[in-house]
């Protein structure tokens, strides 16, 4: 084969194929794609032979068909000879390859592979990771190897120029990279099967292209054809298959892994998962995931970048493909008219894809909570209460409502100050829902910023969408209800534009302005101060916060003292206050405008840490986003509670369990077994968090509900649980820590094993091993017991009257007690055989093989 440039050059090395940039017309970064493309597919097909200590040998049969076994160096694919070190292949913990051990597996092999009489030299076991050609487990494998879309068009983000408008993001400067193509490296590797020897010497196919329409499937005329027929790979292919297992066994090696597409990524990710060895294949996997801009296939594609993180447990990319996908989700969920299942589009015209199956869906769980935190937050701003359960404190509104209070019990309710009281609350009111309402407009897309947003949102969507079935983001918008555009970062940048304090000031209400209504009511308050019919407590703290005295002149005599202002009320000082406190909640639900947040009192510390979809990253997982901009990526805890505990940052101890807090019992037993008192309980807590972020919010039954844990048994680290001893006055408690099954670990959290009093009151000692040990006589149900008794008189006790359970033993100990066990009745000259001739044999062991004697040895 001939390079572009018509000559063979050739490295040092002596490789017939490296190509050189300089004057060839091919850029540096392409040139060193093909070639370490070329030296890849050597190594995979001639192998290193391995040291002395390799005493497996590791084949891989291919296919005797010549149409099929060509790669791009035009060389076919032959069977492969792999030396592997035994203690590596055993240190990996592979159930499936240490079974390839077991001596019955070993003959199979021998058989197979022409090996029966003796191995090779060196040889002491021999593998055969050929894939089968028949039966359940190829069509498992196929399924699993099968090409998604996405991955089949992504060599395509290698070649698409997107708009360099996404450089520069909302509130931020620049977004590096956002506006460049996925190199080489990474997207334009070609498939292990070449039926185009010339990908290598049209240099234009490994380089970007002008016109491209973006990351998106084939016209179906030939004419406006974008993808070329050698592009155009398999679903499912034997050889690719094939030469995805060398790769693994020569990453267990300890060899490197070039992942120089997503067909590759793909197939060297599900035949890892196959051959139980996933966590060879984590690193190479996740970097080629999280290497910008190839962040943008977690964008375009999230739900195989789901599938694939939690198959290989890659937390980062986990949650940050799990925030796209609940957001999408919930969106879908909030509508008016909901659809059954999910529709094959999102909100935004992103095609969806599938994600897999789990015993519990987490997206759907937590989608739906998510949809419906953004309800219950949507009637919170529009109810009446609104200014008390906002993330920030009011001061202004607290003395509104601590003066309420004593004029509801002092004045009639057509007094002067009561009607003036009432008017103002309304006036507060209604002006906050003008900010409400001007924020769920669609014309948040009005403006210079508007159109920011407009030429940003659609140069990202241009990236997977058709031209054909294209629509504008802003009518898209516009058949949203509102509380799907709570769902999106548009109303909380729109609302974080706080109305200036002189336009809200005067704001008109019943004819008149928020201004002269604080007027009238503090010249009332006043009135009724002076005479003694309102006496305030000046230690009270609503009247006793230092005034911030922003617009107190005008609503005060220049002679009033500053105890005496603190008294009145001041709008001004309210709508400060108040614009800080609807800054923090469009920073804690996802606005992407934090530019706009100078005030100068705005210090929490949440507003250095809140993710957003907008803001060019997510702290959480440190991957960046470039195409999400529509999307309010800000879950909570109670959303971020249904990913599985070993996602990073979310083992809190509690085992995957998500339910209320149960009261520690302090009764003890009420009867053997499980059952116990639990009438006398400390207090339940329920923190700001669980309410919904702040106080007195509306919760949705999904956050304080039990969820269904989608997290198996072996994750709640039961088997690393030890208990140790110690004495205690009132309860005797241990903790220990405990490690997921999934890798993630508690990191000091502990479980508390509480005692009960009545036990606890007895002598404890713990013995050498740690254990401790209570003489707790109505516990103990040995036969070494002393009394015999003990045991009958416990199985037989009076239970406790409202235990279900104990009033089953109860009614059990009536009949046994008149002569009779309920459903033990049968006729005593009838002989009870558990042992006839009618066994079926369902009670051995199925299955169980006897070795030969001369196999085993």
């Amino acid at each position: 084969m001939s390079s572009p440039t018509g000559t063979t050059p050739t490295t040092a090395s002596g490789f017939p194929f490296s190509l050189s940039a300089v004057g060839t017309g091919i850029s540096a970064a392409a040139a060193n794609a093909i070639d370490a493309h070329l030296m890849e597919i050597a190594s995979v097909r001639d192998p290193f032979v391995g040291d002395s200590q390799s005493t497996v040998l590791a084949i891989v049969t291919f296919p005797r068909d010549d149409k099929l076994s060509r790669a791009c160096d035009g060389k076919p694919w032959h069977d492969v000879q792999l030396h592997m070190n035994h203690g590596k292949l055993m240190s990996v913990g592979s159930k499936k390859i240490q079974e390839m051990f077991s001596p019955k597996a070993q003959a199979r092999f021998r058989r197979r592979l022409g090996f029966e009489k003796q191995l090779p030299p060196g040889i002491e076991y021999l593998l055969d990771f050929t894939p089968p050609s028949e039966g359940p487990e190829l069509a498992d494998l196929t399924a699993a190897l099968w090409l998604p879309r996405m991955v089949k068009l992504w060599f395509l983000a290698g070649q698409y120029i997107p708009d360099p408008v996404l450089e520069t993001g909302l509130g931020f400067p620049t977004r590096p990279l956002a506006d460049k193509s996925v190199g080489a490296i990474l997207a334009l590797g070609h498939d292990d099967v070449c039926n185009y020897l010339g990908c290598l010497s049209d240099s234009s196919e490994w380089q970007t292209k002008e016109g491209l329409p973006g990351i998106v499937e084939d016209n179906p005329s030939p004419q406006l054809s974008h993808i070329p027929s050698w592009r155009k790979v398999e679903d499912y292919c034997p050889i690719r298959h094939r030469v995805a297992i060398i790769r693994v066994l020569k990453a267990i090696n300890g060899e490197g892994l070039l992942l120089n597409s997503a067909v590759r990524m793909w197939t060297v990710a599900q035949v890892a998962i196959s051959l139980d060895v996933p966590q060879v294949v984590v690193d190479p996997i996740t970097q080629w995931l999280v290497a910008a801009p190839n962040t943008k296939f977690i964008e375009i594609c999230p739900e195989r970048a789901f599938q694939l993180a939690y198959g290989l447990k890659i937390p980062s990319v986990l949650i940050a493909a799990f925030r796209i996908l609940v957001n999408e989700l919930a969106i879908d969920y909030a509508s008016s008219n909901p659809m059954p299942g999910r529709p094959q589009l999102t909100w935004a015209q992103r095609r969806r894809d599938d994600y897999g199956d789990y015993p519990s869906d987490p997206i759907e769980y937590a989608s739906r909570a998510f949809a419906d935190r953004m309800n219950d937050t949507l009637r919170m701003l529009q109810s009446h209460t609104v200014f008390g359960r906002l993330p920030i404190r009011i001061p202004e509104w607290d003395k509104l409502k601590y003066y309420g209070t004593l004029i509801a019990s002092t004045f009639a309710p057509d007094s002067p100050l009561e009607a003036t009281y009432h008017t103002l609350i309304a006036a507060l009111l209604s002006a906050f829902q003008e900010w409400i309402n001007k924020s769920l407009n669609i014309k948040c897309f009005s403006g210079s910023f508007g159109s920011r947003i407009d030429d940003l949102t659609e140069a990202q969507r241009r990236h997977y969408i058709p031209a054909a079935e294209y629509r504008s983001l802003f009518g898209l918008y516009s058949d949203l209800n509102p509380t799907q555009r709570l769902l999106t970062p548009f109303f909380w940048n729109r609302l974080s534009l706080v109305e200036p304090g002189v336009d809200f000031i005067a704001t008109i209400y019943r004819g008149k302005p928020i201004s002269r209504h604080a007027q009238n009511f503090n010249l009332e308050l006043r009135r009724a101060i002076a005479d003694g019919s309102i006496v305030p407590d000046p230690n009270h703290t609503a009247i006793a916060h230092p005034a911030i005295a922003h617009g107190v002149a005008a609503f005060a005599d220049a002679n009033m003292s500053i105890a005496d202002r603190r008294l009145i009320f001041d709008p001004a000082d309210f709508h400060y206050a108040l614009s800080n406190a609807v800054k923090q909640l469009c920073v804690r639900m996802g606005s992407f405008r934090r530019d706009s947040f100078h005030s100068t009192t705005y210090t929490t510390a949440t507003a250095a840490t809140t993710t957003t979809g907008g803001d060019g990253g997510e702290p959480e997982s440190g991957i960046p986003f470039f195409l999400s901009d529509h999307l309010t990526l800000a879950l909570d805890e109670n959303e971020l509670n249904y990913l599985p505990i070993w996602a990073d940052g979310l083992d809190d101890g509690s085992g995957g369990v998500f339910q209320d807090v149960i009261p520690e019992a302090e009764m003890g037993p009420s009867e053997p077994g499980p059952g116990y008192h639990t009438g006398y309980t400390t207090a339940g807590t329920v923190t700001d968090s669980e309410r919904g972020g702040w106080g007195g919010t509306v919760t949705s039954g999904f956050e304080r509900g039990a969820a269904m844990s989608i997290v198996s048994m072996s994750d709640l680290g039961v088997g690393d649980l030890s208990l140790g001893g110690g004495n205690n006055n009132n309860n005797h408690t241990t903790t220990a820590s405990m490690s997921g099954g999934g890798g993630g670990t508690a990191g000091g959290r502990s479980l508390q094993v509480q005692q009960s009093n009545a036990a606890a009151a007895t002598n404890s000692t713990a013995d050498g091993g740690g254990r401790s040990s209570w003489a707790t006589p109505s516990e103990s149900f040995t036969a070494a017991d002393d009394d015999e008794s003990v045991y009958a008189d416990a199985r037989f006790a009076q239970p406790a009257p409202h235990q279900a359970q104990g009033q089953a033993i109860e009614r059990y100990v009536n009949e046994a007690d008149d002569g009779g066990l309920p459903g033990m009745e049968y006729d005593s000259d009838e002989e009870m055989d558990f042992g006839s001739d009618d066994d079926d044999g369902s009670s051995t062991l199925d299955g169980f093989e006897e070795v030969d004697a001369e196999e085993a040895r």
